[in-house]
């Protein structure tokens, strides 16, 4: 029995070619397994054979996301490759989102199974679970490398199942992360007598688990009000897209993963300049005709005169908002925040879609 042809992906340090410094080298690739490849090799066995490792920048990848998904699905056309491994990335941000946008590529172009690693707090994993691929598998890994071998272990051996052709369980049976949907399977008694008897062994103070996880979000604290508004200087932020011609800090219209600065200083309208928009959640028609409704430069400007507060700042922030991660768009929001607080800036008007 011939062996499971395996690609497996892996960012620019663990391809060897350098750190941080070397973020930006683009796509390409080596014959055979390179780096903790090796060992997830040996852990294989005969049950697989990793043909050819693929990487990319962390940096390069999200600026070029769309060319380097493109150059990885043609090397594994080209190998004739039969499952993908990504990673691990742990706790990297970059690298675990590269990693699920890897994986959701493959799966869905090409319907391979594909296992990568990720730290539970990893953005990577939101990502995998907004896709809800059902042929993606990522395990929970710990925050840093020093976990790699017990990460290789527990993706080899899931990646061995997957090679025989073994009926795949649930996320609580088989150790991975949950994607966010449910399968149909048949039970021997309803839901109502299970929804009872898992009331019953909660009051009795009995161990349980829920069929239905209940997500808890992150409550937002509400900041404190402005002391005097004609004293402050404000901001504007705007979420729908809108952008210098060019798209210059390579924005994405959907999962943006980066924030923009731009300056409006001597303008009394949006107008007054050229802009583009970026956004995959709306028609951007209007907004292309008329940028004030993403960002109300010309009705701010005359509050600015009228004196309702005593500056507007020099820039506007924005990212488009399409799809955001919770995750990403907390980090950015946090970025955002911090620039402008350095800036002088007291408050900030946030215009969405």
């Amino acid at each position: 029995m011939s062996k499971v042809r395996v690609m497996h992906y892996v960012n620019q340090f663990f391809a060897g070619i350098g750190g941080e410094a070397k973020a930006d080298v683009p796509f390409g690739c080596f014959p055979g397994p390179v780096g903790p490849g090796k060992r997830l090799q040996e852990l294989l066995g005969d049950s697989a054979e990793i043909v050819v490792t693929v990487y990319c920048g962390d940096d390069y990848f999200s600026k070029h996301l769309d060319e380097t998904v493109a150059a990885i699905l043609q090397t594994a056309r080209e190998q004739n490759i039969q499952l993908l491994v990504a990673g691990p990335a742990f706790a990297s941000g970059r690298y675990g989102f590269a990693c699920a946008e890897v994986c959701h590529a493959v799966s869905s172009t090409l319907g391979l199974n594909c296992v990568t690693g990720l730290h539970l707090e990893n953005p990577g994993v939101e990502t995998y679970q907004q896709y809800k691929d059902r042929m993606v598998y990522a395990f929970p890994t710990t925050e840093e490398a020093l976990g790699m071998g017990a990460a290789l272990s527990t993706m080899a051996r899931f990646v061995s199942r997957l090679t025989a052709e073994a009926s795949i369980g649930t996320p609580a049976e088989e150790g991975y992360i949950p994607r966010g949907f449910r399968l149909d399977k048949v039970k021997s008694d309803n839901g109502a007598a299970r929804a009872v008897r898992l009331l019953l062994d909660k009051i009795g103070g009995r161990t349980f688990v829920s069929e239905i996880p209940v997500e808890n979000i992150e409550a937002i604290p509400v900041s404190p009000p402005i002391g005097d508004l004609r004293k402050a200087c404000l901001a504007l932020i705007t979420t729908s897209g809108v952008i210098p011609p060019g798209n210059p800090d390579g924005f994405r219209g959907f999962q943006n993963v980066r924030w923009g600065k731009y300056s409006i200083e001597g303008l009394n309208s949006m107008l007054d300049a050229n802009w583009d928009v970026l956004h995959g959640g709306y028609n951007t028609d209007a907004m292309k005709k008329n940028p004030n409704y993403g960002v109300p430069l010309d009705i701010c400007r005359e509050m600015e005169r009228e004196g309702v507060f005593r500056k507007l700042y020099s820039h506007f922030y924005g990212t488009p908002g399409a799809r955001g991660l919770l995750s990403v768009m907390h980090q950015l929001g946090n970025d955002m925040a911090f620039e402008m607080k350095s800036n002088g800036v007291e408050g900030a008007l946030l215009v969405s879609t």
